[in-house]
């Protein structure tokens, strides 16, 4: 493919994408989104504020790393004091440093945990939506703010991703491995790739690899892409 060429097809494809971007935001901002946008994912994410459940958490499982710290610390010396102690001065370092790397640990966490909920971050939570629009072949990841500790954010429409398909789109599943004892299960995350711009589609726990790959080949005809080779990632 010449130059020339390749840049006629970029432009025409940056026209296509401004032109359904625009039609997508005015439907965002009126509330009246054209039925050519098909909702393809949704989800919603909050970030910052008072943890007080997560927080009070990380600060019971760190105040017995400060009273072992503490322990360690007075019994090495006890061992260097003591007229009555036989045991070596190594042995009193060693459990004079082990004490005190427990204990830094130990203040270093309960300081982090007990800092974020005397002075938490700002607030926000908000909604994230993929759609896609099969006539232009437009596919977009927008993030609306639902609400934050800043008034003048809720409302805010932001795009994250964007991509126009073609050729070079491809379907990817990016695999997560669970967890020994099923404590965390498999995340079979499928994407659509285009350069280095991706957007997750749907996700999934555990597969095995024929619905694996019945579900890349679903995506693959919808959007009208390639399926991606490997198309685990």
């Amino acid at each position: 493919m010449s130059l020339l060429k390749q840049v006629s097809e970029d432009a025409a494809m940056s026209n296509i994408q401004n032109k359904a971007k625009d039609e997508l935001l005015k439907g965002l901002v009126t509330g009246e989104i054209s039925h050519r946008f098909e909702v393809i994912r949704e989800y919603t994410r909050s970030l910052g504020g008072r943890k007080i459940v997560g927080n009070t958490a990380s600060t019971i499982f760190f105040i017995p790393w400060i009273i072992v710290g503490l322990v360690f610390i007075g019994v090495s010396f006890l061992i260097l004091f003591s007229p009555d102690s036989e045991a070596p001065i190594f042995l009193s370092c060693c459990t004079f440093g082990a004490g005190s790397i427990a204990a830094m640990i130990g203040f270093s966490g309960v300081r982090g945990s007990v800092g974020e909920m005397v002075n938490p971050e700002d607030y926000e939570k908000y909604e994230a939506t993929v759609y896609f629009n099969r006539r232009e072949r437009y596919l977009a990841e927008v993030k609306v703010v639902l609400d934050a500790t800043d008034d003048d954010l809720i409302g805010d429409i932001t795009f994250l991703n964007e991509i126009t398909l073609s050729k070079k789109s491809e379907i990817f599943c990016k695999y997560r491995p669970g967890s020994d004892g099923a404590v965390r299960p498999d995340f079979n995350d499928f994407i659509i790739s285009h350069g280095n711009v991706s957007i997750q589609l749907d996700g999934h726990t555990y597969l095995k690899d024929k619905k694996r790959i019945a579900i890349a080949k679903e995506w693959s005809e919808k959007l009208e892409v390639k399926i991606g080779e490997p198309l685990v990632i």
